[in-house]
Order: C-alpha cells, then sequence, then structure tokens
C-alpha cells in the first residue's frame, strides 16, 4: 500500500528528530574527519550520518570554469562560468516503509558569459558548466527497485543524459564535446540534458551484474531548452511529441587474476580497503551501445521552412582500463572511444562525431587520486547545415577537431583543481578563422 501524506510528514518529523539527538559514538578529530571525509561541510556533527540512516541524503557541490582564449579564435578573452547543484534525496522505503522506492528532487544555478561565443568561435563549447545560465529545478523524480533490485523503473521530471550515453568519465573532460554526453547527439535531436529537464519515463533491467538494458520515453517541444522557464514549464501541449530512447551495456572485468590477502583495493570516494582473503580482479571496461527515435514532426529543417518529423540515430562507447600498476589498485591506464552518428542531413548539424582519448590515475608518484586526462574530438558538420552558412556569407563548415589535455589535482576526497589547455582546429569548421588555443582550468568542491 502507497503511504499517505500524512504517514511521510511523520516520517520527516522522526528524521528531524534524529538530526537532532545525541550522537551515539566520540567523532573523530575534526581535523582529521575533514581531511578524509567526502565532504567539505563534514558531518555536520554526526547529523548528516544520522539523517542518511533516516533516509534523507543530501547531494551538493560547485564547479567552475575560468578559461581564456590566449591564441587565434576571435580574439583573446577570458571568462568565467559555475554550476552549483543542491538535490535531496528520500528513501521512502526507510521513511514511510515503501520498499525498494525513493523521490528525488534537485536544483541548478548556471551563470557566466561563454568565452566560447564571445573569443573562439567553435562550434564545441570549451567550458564544460555553460549552457542555460539561470536558476532551475531540474530533477523532480519518483523510482521503485524492483525483481530483487534487479529492475528499476523512473519517472517524473529529468534529462536524457542522466541516464543515457553517460559515463563518470566524461566530466574529467572540460569540453563540451566529451563532458555530460557526445554532443552532437544533442546538437541534432532533441535529447534532453543536464540541466534542462522534461516529462519522461525509464525502466532499467540488470539481469547480470554485467548487462543493462534501458528503454525510456521523453517529452519533446519546441522549447526544451528555453533556460528562461527555470525548469518551471510542466505543460504538455497538443503538438509535444515524444523521443524513445534504447540502450545495451556491458561492464566486463577482463583478464581476471588473483588478488593476494593484505593488498588494497578501491573502496569508492577514492577509499581503500585491505584485501582479507584471496579473489579474482580484472581490468574494468564499460560498453554499450543506444539509439534514439522520435516521430515527433517539429523538427527544424536546414534552408526549409516547414519542419520534419522522424529524426534517428545511434551512438556508442566503450572504455577499458588496460593497464594497472598492482593487484589492487585503481591506479593505471584506462582508454576510451566514443561516437555519434544522426545521418538525417536536414536535421543534423554535425551528422557524425568521435571522441576518443584516456586517463592515467596516479600517474606522478605519491599522487595516487590525481587524474591526467588527453582527449581529441572530431566533428564532421551536414552538408545541409554548411549551405545554409554559406549562403549567409558565413563560409563552407566542413569539420572541426578539439584537442584537450590536462591534469586533476585531487586535493582532498571532496575538492579537486584542474588546469587544462585546449586546441580547437578550425573553429566553426570553415576555416576562417584561426586555429585556437584555450587555457583554464575547473575546479570543484562538494558540500
Amino acid at each position: 500500500m502507497k503511504p499517505s501524506l500524512l504517514q511521510l510528514l511523520c516520517s520527516l518529523t522522526t528524521a528531524a528528530a534524529a538530526f537532532a539527538g545525541p550522537i551515539a559514538a566520540p567523532a573523530p578529530p575534526e581535523s582529521e574527519a575533514w581531511a578524509d571525509g567526502p565532504y567539505f561541510l563534514g558531518d555536520w556533527g554526526g547529523a548528516r550520518t544520522r539523517l542518511a540512516e533516516a533516509g534523507v541524503t543530501f547531494d551538493s557541490y560547485y564547479v567552475a570554469n575560468p578559461a581564456g582564449n590566449v591564441r587565434g579564435g576571435l580574439e583573446d578573452g577570458f571568462s568565467y562560468v559555475d554550476n552549483f547543484y543542491l538535490g535531496l534525496s528520500l528513501d521512502l522505503g526507510k521513511l514511510v516503509g515503501w520498499e525498494g522506492a525513493t523521490f528525488m528532487i534537485s536544483g541548478v544555478n548556471r551563470s557566466g558569459g561563454s568565452v566560447t561565443e564571445a573569443y573562439v568561435g567553435s562550434r564545441y563549447d570549451v567550458q564544460q558548466v555553460h549552457g542555460g545560465q539561470n536558476v532551475f529545478l531540474y530533477q523532480l523524480t519518483l523510482e521503485q527497485r524492483f525483481w530483487d533490485d534487479k529492475g528499476r523503473i523512473k519517472v517524473g521530471r529529468f534529462g536524457a543524459s542522466d541516464d543515457f550515453n553517460r559515463s563518470p568519465f566524461y566530466g574529467l573532460f572540460m569540453n563540451n564535446g566529451i563532458d555530460g554526453n557526445i554532443r552532437n547527439v544533442l546538437f541534432d535531436t532533441q535529447f534532453s540534458a543536464y540541466p534542462f529537464a522534461t516529462w519522461a519515463a525509464r525502466v532499467r533491467l540488470d539481469p547480470t551484474p554485467e548487462v543493462k538494458v534501458q528503454l525510456g520515453v521523453f517529452q519533446t517541444w519546441e522549447e526544451i531548452f528555453d533556460r528562461t522557464h527555470n525548469g518551471l514549464d510542466w505543460g504538455v501541449r497538443g503538438d509535444d511529441g515524444v523521443m524513445f530512447l534504447a540502450q545495451i551495456g556491458w561492464t566486463p572485468e577482463l583478464f581476471k587474476r588473483p588478488v593476494p590477502s593484505g593488498a588494497t583495493r578501491a573502496a569508492g570516494d577514492g577509499k581503500k580497503a585491505v584485501v582479507a582473503e584471496d579473489r579474482r580482479e580484472g581490468l574494468p571496461g564499460h560498453y554499450w551501445i543506444g539509439g534514439s527515435y522520435s516521430p515527433w514532426d517539429g523538427f527544424a529543417q536546414f534552408g526549409k521552412s516547414e519542419t520534419a518529423s522522424g529524426s534517428y540515430g545511434f551512438y556508442a562507447h566503450a572504455d577499458q582500463m588496460v593497464f594497472r600498476e598492482r593487484a589492487g589498485s585503481d591506479e593505471g591506464l584506462t582508454l576510451f572511444l566514443a561516437a555519434g552518428y544522426y545521418p538525417q542531413e536536414n536535421l543534423s548539424v554535425i551528422p557524425f562525431q568521435v571522441n576518443a582519448g584516456g586517463f592515467y590515475t596516479g600517474l606522478i608518484p605519491g599522487r595516487d587520486r590525481d587524474k591526467t586526462i588527453l582527449g581529441v574530438i572530431h566533428g564532421r558538420f551536414g552538408d545541409d547545415y554548411a549551405d545554409t552558412v554559406e549562403q549567409t556569407g558565413g563560409g563552407d563548415p566542413t569539420q572541426e577537431t578539439v584537442v584537450e589535455f590536462g591534469h586533476r589535482i585531487q586535493f582532498t576526497r571532496f575538492a579537486y583543481l584542474q588546469p587544462n589547455v585546449q586546441y580547437i582546429h578550425r573553429p566553426g569548421g570553415t576555416g576562417t578563422i584561426d586555429d585556437a588555443v584555450v587555457v583554464g582550468a575547473q575546479f570543484g568542491i562538494t558540500f
């Protein structure tokens, strides 16, 4: 039986009482707890842990991208953009006895002007947190686990990028051509992405630990990426459409070998744990292929006034750890390759894009959690899109390539600084803008 509003309020009151209750055990020294913990604001004197045990979890972080164009492009210039996220998750099983259910709500604030638009002139944005600069109500979801937690269904308001074609590795890169999602999926469709949410439903099945299957349906409409709505336009109009997404993934550990007792292994959040007994550990990888289709008849066409229907395309991703420094360690080299193909030239800005690169964890001795990254983005512009640019005297865009290099200095589990340099070949794809060099950084704090 589903909980009533009164039950939920009573449970939240109980959680609040837990927040105010006494600490069960002495906390470690504040300096040690702060330096080793996952949050800049610590455990709130033990209250954060008690709230989580009662079913209330907070998630908050800040990411900033200061960057400047120092050579080529349109002109030299600098900008600072940032992103603040705050989320609240309620475990309804702990709160009201609704087993397997989780409610989530979150908000986003983005600010700052784009160095890409003002000074570089490239199609791929060199700052990962630029896009939708405003205050948003983002997620509002209810997720239910079933089939012994092998299945999950989520409904509410969220972005397709929350669940489809996403990897935590993408966030290591500052260029939006990699970060978040391969960019031509967004250029060429109505693929909703953070911080733009829409009405949606998603079903995920994990029949085995290594196989994952997802299906989703998302609302589509003309103003899906209009930042002035602040995430508060929840209407469903007669001319709205839908987008269907499907994805299958495989997460193997290749070349498994015994890990001896006493070795250390990654235990999450940058911590290490001692292996108590022999076990086998391999090189982790993540592989998936997916696609989207939308019968919506509102897609704008290049060079035509009438809209079209039937957008479709495909994407794929592969990342694989290829070298591990020692048994049980997460230090080593991981390589990745990703591609997106949306073949309809009348609809697609960049019908084909490919990303490749890798990162090394612990490259510098004594800096086991630092990551050194290198990535390449290459996109081919569509002929119909190029014709419309050429007709306005803007040149003939053919292709754009970006090379990005950076090193993430992980100060603590909750704070990092990542100096970064990007080389943009043929900004905008036309060859009329000089190749650009952008120097910047991303830094983040988890509160």
